[in-house]
């Protein structure tokens, strides 16, 4: 009886030094932050860079809309591809300025709806993307480019290409 407490007793100190050892090596590795996303604008963004392709983005455009403005590209911290979508929101003819949400989809992480506003023509806008420490980074470079307003009724967005976007660690707050 003696030799099955004491095994009990063993027993029960064993787990205990495991695991108070087991939380103390947990504790060195810090839960990472939960991903981000978000946009930023850079004014008079046109001209500057070499473009890939080109969408049309509708107001108040429904899903059945057969012009797509969604634009896939290699997510530069995994080994992934991530989508981001433009959708025209609204237009203001006296500051001729839009605001447009944009769906960022990046592949293993998460689904982002971004808003975004006082969009002029020629502005450029970047996503802000998290990298494997979910870090915020931008990208030298705006992912596209609002080309025309067309008085409100639609939006010509222009893609620079994936190629030249050079990613940072930005400390900046996403709109």
């Amino acid at each position: 009886m003696k030799r099955w407490l004491l095994c009990v007793l063993i027993g029960v100190v064993l787990i205990t030094a495991t695991l108070f050892t087991l939380h103390q090596y947990m504790a060195m590795f810090p839960a990472l932050p939960a991903p981000q996303s978000g946009l930023t604008r850079t004014a008079d963004s046109a001209f500057k860079y070499n473009l890939c392709t080109e969408a049309f983005a509708f107001a108040h455009a429904s899903p059945d809309n057969p012009f797509k403005t969604d634009y896939t590209f290699h997510d530069p911290f995994r080994a992934a591809s991530d989508t981001i979508i433009p959708y025209l929101l609204a237009y203001n003819p006296l500051t001729r300025t839009a605001n447009f949400n944009v769906d960022i989809m990046i592949s293993r992480v998460a689904t982002f709806h971004a808003s975004i506003g006082l969009v002029h023509e020629l502005d450029g806008i970047s996503v802000l993307l998290p990298d494997k420490q979910n870090r915020l980074q931008s990208s030298s470079v705006p992912q596209f480019i609002v080309s025309s307003l067309g008085q409100g009724r639609i939006a010509v967005l222009d893609y620079t290409c994936p190629d030249q976007w050079v990613w940072k660690l930005r400390q900046v707050t996403p709109t």
